[in-house]
């Protein structure tokens, strides 16, 4: 089990260290060939040979299992001095998540089927095939509870929709942790269930994107918002964070539901730009939109007139803020999510209680930082290994 993790992190760390290889060799100086003599009659000029192939340099394939076998020692010591001493070998979690269509799920679910098998656990992933598969995860946790697993840790497709297999899963005394998207009052109220939740408090994560919206634009600009799944707390919190932040100079001029998808941001934006040409901003709930936002805004030729600020902290997210194409991404804390989750839930299986609530912050990262969260992020964002 071991091995696996190891093999995960080892695509990364070569990913990197690949395309770190890749950049443009600087070319030999030409030196002038001296000048041609008539060769001697009958003599026949010497074959011409070819020149020798540049070779790559070859791969330190040891340096690197090294580097990725101490990270997973590095792992294992974190989250074993973070859960009471005990054999986790025989336990197993079964981790339902929103999507593994989407590279911030991909992470969270990365980190909890590390953080579990750090500790000798087996960790099952599955997930919806879009974010709002609602009736995927009824399905996935009614298995989960067939299949006895020990506890499970659920990313909601939505706030509200769940509670049958809830119930089921409280009935059936399998202890359940909520990562990322809380699940509704309405929820938990009928259920008579306190659910731990750890995960971002996405008011505040959209405050701070309105306030540096503010900043940058104190006399007001037209601005259009890109939401998430209607009824999911997450684009609620975020959408009313950031106009409680952003100021009167907010000029709202269109918003839509492009419920986390890239091409639905795409389309979305190219439409707000047909009935919009002055627009001058994009708030995108999610890197995903963003991209898509950027690629409509990218078409029309608009890059200089319409900036856009985004939410999540995914690779292609923090490139883009790396090469300019977001002002800033406000960057959740997944792999935190992922490690907590796994901890409490050894507290649970340990016989002891797990933390109710965990705010695990977010932070908005722009051109000066983004580079350096990338390069920590890019461990996570390997495919999740099923």
């Amino acid at each position: 089990m071991k091995r696996k993790v190891i093999s995960l992190f080892l695509i990364g760390v070569m990913a990197v260290a690949v395309l770190a290889g890749c950049g443009k060799k600087e070319e030999p100086k030409q030196t002038e060939a001296p000048a041609q003599t008539e060769a001697p009659a009958e003599t026949e000029a010497p074959a011409e040979t070819e020149a020798p192939v540049e070779t790559e340099a070859p791969v330190d394939t040891e340096a690197l299992t090294e580097a990725a076998e101490q990270a997973v020692n590095s792992l294992a010591e974190e989250i074993k001095a973070s859960v009471p001493d005990g054999d986790y070998s025989g336990y197993r979690i079964g981790f339902c998540g929103m999507t593994l269509n989407n590279e911030y799920h991909i992470i969270l679910a990365n980190a909890v089927k590390k953080a579990g098998e750090a500790l000798g656990m087996k960790v099952e992933v599955q997930a919806g095939a879009v974010h709002a598969s609602v009736d995927e995860q009824l399905v996935i946790i009614e298995n989960y509870i067939s299949q006895q697993v020990d506890g499970i840790i659920l990313v909601p497709a939505a706030s509200e929709g769940l509670i049958s297999a809830l119930q089921d899963c409280k009935e059936a005394g399998i202890p359940v942790i909520n990562l990322d998207t809380q699940l509704d009052e309405t929820t938990r109220t009928t259920l008579e269930w306190d659910i731990p939740f750890y995960g971002t408090d996405n008011y505040v994560g959209g405050q701070l994107v309105g306030s540096l919206f503010a900043d940058m634009y104190p006399d007001g600009a037209k601005v259009a918002i890109l939401r998430g799944v209607q009824g999911q707390t997450n684009d609620a919190d975020r959408y009313n964070g950031f106009l409680s932040t952003a100021g009167s100079g907010v000029d709202l001029v269109f918003e839509q539901h492009a419920n986390w998808e890239t091409d639905q941001g795409y389309t979305a934006i190219m439409n707000a730009i047909q009935s919009n040409p002055d627009l001058e901003v994009i708030y995108c709930e999610n890197d995903n939109m963003g991209i898509g936002a950027y690629q409509a805004v990218d078409e029309n030729g608009l890059t200089d007139q319409i900036k856009i600020f985004s939410y999540d902290g995914v690779t292609e997210g923090l490139r883009y803020v790396v090469d300019g194409k977001f002002v800033c991404t406000c960057a959740q804390q997944p792999i935190e999510m992922g490690k907590l989750g796994v901890i409490n839930m050894a507290k649970i299986f340990m016989g002891g209680e797990a933390e109710q609530y965990i705010d695990t912050g977010c932070k908005i990262i722009d051109q000066p930082i983004a580079a350096d969260t990338l390069a920590t992020t890019l461990e996570y964002a390997q495919e999740v290994e099923q």
